[in-house]
């Protein structure tokens, strides 16, 4: 019986134990990339239909990583995990990540070229870059922390 218990407790939370955040952070950084590809696409031919997929990749964006922060928060909670290094710098790279998609939400909001030329494709640049690099964090967080078991 407390051999039940004590392995309950070293179990990872999340549905069937694998890891929500894991599955979710992938989503948003797919959606900024998409987006930033998308900007590019409407910089080389001004068709609104790519205004329109960037603006809707970076609601996709913006949501998921919004659910995606919140279940680390929850998950982290729940796990009492140390917090390293790379899980703070993670952290840090991954909201500011998505601040500048909310501003660049804003800018693809104009009318026409200018809501993605300059400043549209110069902040989805940023975010992914920023995304990417919280991404390897998050990994490089987690091998540590597996590694540590």
């Amino acid at each position: 019986m407390a051999e039940s218990i004590a392995h309950a407790d070293r179990r990872p939370p999340g549905v069937l134990g694998h890891r929500i955040y894991s599955a979710l952070l992938p989503a948003s950084i797919t959606c900024f990339i998409g987006a930033l590809i998308t900007d590019i696409a409407y910089s080389r031919a001004p068709d609104m239909m790519w205004l329109n997929f960037s603006s809707w990749l970076l609601l996709a964006g913006l949501v998921a990583g919004g659910v995606a922060g919140v279940v680390l928060i929850v998950e982290t909670v729940r796990r009492r995990a140390r917090r390293t290094g790379a899980w703070a710098a993670h952290a840090l790279l991954f909201v500011a990540a998505w601040v500048v998609e909310v501003f660049n939400s804003f800018v693809h909001t104009r009318d026409g070229w200018t809501a993605v030329v300059p400043t549209g494709l110069m902040l989805s640049i940023l975010a992914v870059v920023l995304a990417l690099l919280a991404g390897w964090f998050w990994q490089s967080a987690n091998h540590r922390v597996a590694g540590d078991l």
